[in-house]
């Protein structure tokens, strides 16, 4: 006898539209239950994310009731797991139990039996979950049997559960078939039952355990899985080959098989996961090992893991070391606004693959808001005087410590060894972070030909080409440029222009004042602009006055050091995460004093400068790969504050500006 177990995942991300919830559960949730329905001998294990159970509740509530049915009846298992789809791995151990125990309570209460297993988001694994799922009620966990190819075993023993330990206390972990998981449903589910016919009379056990939306919301689905029904026919198939093939349940496999026996698993993913964690260029060199590399070496072909992310885009870094952040804020008061932590801690915002994660801005501001709203909750305790609480911490751990200051309505994170940029501007009472963009990095797919997506159909990436650009410095408040005379807009737009300073990329000593206004961080640095054919030595100096209700003021000192007269153009930058391109158009603007900028997501946003200035507005664009192809996607807009000055050896000129809610 064959048994076969049929697991399907389900998800959404936090601050997902709702329409997308909507269509995800008209043509892909819904009609395959109703299949299942119709085939009572089936069996199956579901895993649905508290996101989707959350809107289930307010939107769907017969649906759940239709699910409670199909577990009374035995026919379906559900699987438990962080209750908001976090990636359990990188959480702090009171919010990775908060979130299962949270998880197993809504499932005992809503269907009337605890879940025994756990579904780990994205399969991440690290060793030290064993004992951790262990103690948290976990009686097994599914992962990819690339996991167990990394520990060394043959695909041909992978017909049954193992055991894995941390600090002895021992889980079963079931390896799911990959085989199975591309041939269901993309190819006649007649082969599918001939590659389980293959496993007969070996008392084998096979997974199939993957994301529930390919069948019927992935591209073309629906068709291939309801109109051509593919699922029926599966379905119909399993029951005509009852007599060697049974479809059970994990926890019904765990109680009549034995372990296959020990193993220990790396930290790990799915294979897919683990070449788009890598740095470009060389998750482009894994791809083609991958393919060129015969069949007998590919288990031992391994890229990055999940945590590679966080040092691969610094946005998602920022947004985590934020979270970790909180959770010690929340944690230290008593669980107070835990709830919007967890929701912060939903995967899909901190990574990229196929789909857009941390490239799509209403996910990032998700996360923000969830954040913020739990900072809000947990409040800030021992705030001197101008209401901050200030401290220095190497929060993105690069070894160069940020300053971080932060009050009831406002957080900021500035960064004095990058440039002296503010990486953070949070406005707590709209729950947004004004700085919340996405810089333009080199993806592999950049290169391609044509982008593939996981449907197996493709969309050549033609005119997007023309809109692939690279920072070579992260998008950030407060960077002092020093343009060459002949930089012009676009040239600024596509990161291709002349910089004639040392001071984007350059350390500013910094010291912090408070005041009955505020918070005072003050920023210097002596470096150079080259000037014609020669280097001029030049200070800047900017004293940055953050205040408790969200606002802010630069005040800026630029002198000339040398002994020549210095032609300078200088243009602190500004990057806002605005919601569409109608809230600051393209262009360029002469002669502008004040500014004022309404967007319908973060509210309104007043812009003030000292005196008139030469404004230039690009659209922060990426190209960026989805599960329809290739997209590009507005992420906020980048302003260039231009003033042109004449200084004489040992003359300077001060400028400022002024920011705020409106």
């Amino acid at each position: 006898m064959v048994k076969f177990i049929f697991a399907v995942h389900n998800h959404q991300p936090v601050g997902n539209f709702d329409h997308v919830i909507r269509q995800a559960f008209n043509i892909s949730y819904l009609p395959f239950t109703e299949v299942l329905k119709r085939h009572p001998s089936v069996k199956i294990s579901m895993h649905f994310s508290g996101i989707l159970y959350d809107w289930f509740e307010k939107n769907e509530p017969a649906y759940l009731e239709t699910l409670r049915g199909l577990a009374v009846s035995g026919q379906v298992e559900f699987l438990g797991g962080g209750y908001y789809e976090p990636v359990l791995a990188v959480l702090p151990e009171e919010d990775r139990l908060g979130q299962i125990a949270r998880m197993r309570e809504y499932l005992s209460g809503r269907f009337g039996s605890a879940p025994g297993g756990a579904w780990l988001a994205e399969r991440v694994w690290e060793p030290q979950l064993a004992g951790s799922l262990r103690e948290a009620g976990v009686k097994y966990v599914v992962l990819d049997d690339a996991h167990f190819f990394s520990a060394g075993l043959a695909e041909k023993d992978l017909t049954g559960y193992f055991i894995t330990e941390s600090d002895g206390l021992n889980l079963p972990v079931f390896p799911i078939n990959h085989r199975l998981r591309y041939l269901i449903p993309f190819s006649d589910p007649e082969r599918s039952v001939e590659y389980l016919r293959s496993f007969e009379g070996r008392d084998a056990a096979l997974v199939m355990a993957d994301d529930g939306e390919k069948f019927g919301l992935w591209p073309k689905t629906h068709d291939l899985v309801y109109g051509r029904k593919w699922l029926e026919r599966f379905f119909t198939l399993l029951e005509a080959n009852s007599s060697w093939l049974r479809t059970v349940t994990f926890s019904e496999c765990l109680a009549g098989s034995r372990s296959r026996g020990l193993v220990y698993l790396p930290a790990a993913s799915y294979h897919e996961l683990s070449q788009w964690a890598l740095p470009t260029a060389s998750s482009g060199r894994l791809e083609k090992a991958w393919k060129s590399a015969p069949e007998e070496i590919k288990p031992f072909l391994r890229g990055g893991y999940f945590r590679n992310f966080f040092s691969k885009y610094p946005e998602s870094n920022g947004m985590y070391r934020k979270m970790l952040r909180v959770s010690a804020r929340v944690a230290a008061a008593n669980g107070a606004g835990k709830e919007s932590l967890w929701k912060a801690q939903c995967n899909c915002g901190y990574w990229h693959g196929v789909f857009g994660g941390v490239y799509l801005p209403h996910i990032r501001k998700a996360v923000y808001a969830n954040l913020l709203a739990a900072e809000a909750a947990a409040g800030v305790q021992g705030a001197g005087e101008g209401g901050f609480l200030v401290g220095e911490e190497d929060r993105d751990a690069d070894g160069r410590p940020e300053i971080i200051a932060e009050s009831a309505g406002a957080g900021f994170c500035l960064a004095p060894a990058r440039g002296g940029g503010v990486l953070e501007w949070d406005c707590l009472a709209r729950g947004v972070n004004f700085c919340s963009v996405m810089s333009r990095y080199p993806e592999a797919y950049h290169a391609e030909d044509g982008v593939e997506s996981i449907s197996g159909s493709g969309r050549h990436a033609g005119g997007l080409r023309n809109h692939v650009f690279y920072d070579w410095h992260r998008r950030m408040c407060l960077l002092d440029h020093f343009f060459h005379p002949d930089t012009g807009l676009d040239s600024f737009r596509k990161a291709a222009y002349g910089e004639q300073g040392d001071f984007v990329l350059g350390e500013y000593s910094c010291s912090t004042a408070s005041g009955p206004e505020g918070l005072t961080v003050s920023m210097s640095r002596d470096g150079f602009v080259w000037t014609g054919d020669r280097r001029c030595p030049i200070r800047v100096e900017k004293s940055v006055l953050l205040r408790p209700d969200a606002s802010w003021k630069a005040a800026y000192r630029v002198s000339n050091s040398g002994g020549e007269k210095a032609r300078l153009w200088f243009a602190p930058e500004l990057a806002f995460a605005f919601s569409n391109p109608a809230v600051c158009p393209e262009g360029e603007r002469r002669g502008v004093s004040v500014l004022r900028l309404d967007d319908p997501v973060l509210g309104g946003l007043g812009l003030a400068f000292s005196e008139p200035v030469l404004l230039w507005v690009f659209d922060l664009d990426t190209v960026s790969r989805s599960e329809e192809g290739v997209e590009k996607t507005y992420q906020g807009a980048v302003l260039a504050v231009g003033v042109k000055k004449e200084l004489e050896p040992g003359g300077a000129f001060e400028f400022s500006l002024s920011a705020g809610p409106v």
